[in-house]
């Protein structure tokens, strides 16, 4: 998978799952497993850029968000 924007996470972590699964059974040839690697590298930011961001707007969300009164 190049960088696609429009990419979901679930597709960016499936596709780290499986960049995972390839580099354990480690039978690709050397210059493949350095370009799944690389790929998994870059994935693995873009999944962590994701979930801090969404974190963030949680937290904001909370913030500004009445507290709800018990029932």
């Amino acid at each position: 998978m190049k960088k696609n924007t429009k990419a979901t996470f679930e597709e960016r972590l499936e596709r780290l799952e499986e960049i995972v699964v390839l580099l354990d059974r480690g039978d690709a040839p050397l210059e493949e497993l350095l370009a799944l690697y690389e790929e998994g590298i870059v994935l693995s930011k873009e999944c962590s850029d994701f979930l801090r961001q969404a974190e963030q707007k949680v937290t904001t969300l909370q913030a500004t968000q009445p507290q709800a009164l018990p029932l």
